[in-house]
């Protein structure tokens, strides 16, 4: 099966990891205290402007726990077939379900910027557990072990790099090689509206329409907590 990158570059987009906020990056623990598991990806034009950009799985797995915090925001993670599990955080809408197969390249989510405690610019926060790891969704190793280097060591034993482990999948990074796998983008008009090839959000109607490939599908929109996971209404 295909790997991907959990968000993907566009013609007009592009996603990098942010400065400071790299895997165990010891900047990320000179500005914040704390050891940082994962990798925050962020669009290249800063700030909120990759608000409601998708979030895509990375491979095929099932989808092993959802949730929300008043500090990350909407919570997902996946349990791929070596047992690895990636996780994703501070999405403002989950279009996913517990218990849920997806494929590597489907739409999950949509990146936010955290709970209402958090203060946060919009990014992804991406995470892979190592196989047979059982820790909570919202778990900070950094608020158990407030020794560094005792810290680094959890981190070490419990979590993948994650830009290794997308590599070592071969996992693809733009738009274009989800279109080839899946069809290039048919017509698709929403109220008149033509929103073939892209992802848009209709608020009025509470519904994101995902056209960007050959099967477009449209979410009923959970933004709020309580009525996450925002469903499939239609595929």
């Amino acid at each position: 099966m295909t790997s991907f990158y959990p968000v993907l570059n566009t013609p007009t987009t592009a996603y990098t990891v942010q400065a400071k906020c790299g895997f165990m990056d010891p900047l990320y623990y000179a500005s914040e205290g704390s050891v940082h598991p994962a990798c925050d990806f962020n669009a290249v034009t800063g700030g909120d402007t990759d608000l409601g950009d998708p979030v895509h799985a990375t491979d095929t797995g099932i989808v092993v726990n959802i949730g929300w915090d008043s500090y990350i925001g909407g919570m997902i993670e996946i349990e791929h077939g070596d047992g690895s599990i990636s996780g994703y955080w501070h999405c403002r809408d989950i279009h996913v379900k517990r218990g849920e197969a997806v494929q590597g390249g489907d739409l999950i989510g949509q990146i936010g910027k955290g709970g209402p405690r958090s203060g946060m610019k919009a990014h992804l926060h991406f995470y892979v557990k190592r196989s047979g790891v059982s820790l909570p969704i919202s778990y900070w190793p950094s608020t158990h072990y407030k020794d560094r280097r005792v810290c680094e060591a959890f981190v070490t034993e419990h979590y993948h790099h994650p830009e290794e482990w997308l590599k070592a999948r071969g996992a693809k990074r733009r738009i274009e090689d989800l279109q080839a796998l899946r069809g290039n983008p048919t017509r698709t008009l929403v109220n008149g509206q033509d929103v073939t090839g892209r992802i848009v959000q209709f608020p009025a109607q509470g519904i994101t329409v995902d056209a960007r490939t050959a099967k477009t599908e449209i979410y009923i929109n959970g933004l709020v907590p309580g009525n996450i996971p925002a469903l499939p209404l239609l595929n």
